[in-house]
């Protein structure tokens, strides 16, 4: 499922999101530091997402090379406006 989470959903109760349980060393993101991210909608995907983030990078040209695993990815990629994606062989 390449889905991307929504930010307002609920969190872990012990807050330990991405870390180690046993590493308390580590700073672990915690809700309040997600206040000014835009909640994506359900039916977002990683690689609507990618595609997004590319144009809005500054990214006009994408080369691939098309295959059984990124066929879905280069279906994103093709259907972003302001991308050109450059088949390769």
């Amino acid at each position: 499922d390449t889905s991307i989470i929504d930010m307002n959903s609920e969190w872990p109760a012990n807050n330990d999101v991405g870390c180690p349980p046993s590493n308390k060393s580590v700073a672990c993101p915690l809700p309040s530091e997600h206040a000014g991210v835009a909640p994506m909608a359900s039916s977002s995907t990683l690689g609507r997402h990618l595609a997004r983030r590319l144009v809005e990078v500054g990214i006009s040209d994408v080369f691939s090379v098309p295959g059984d695993f990124n066929l879905t990815l280069l279906d994103h990629l093709l259907a972003e406006p302001g991308l050109n994606l450059i088949g390769c062989c």
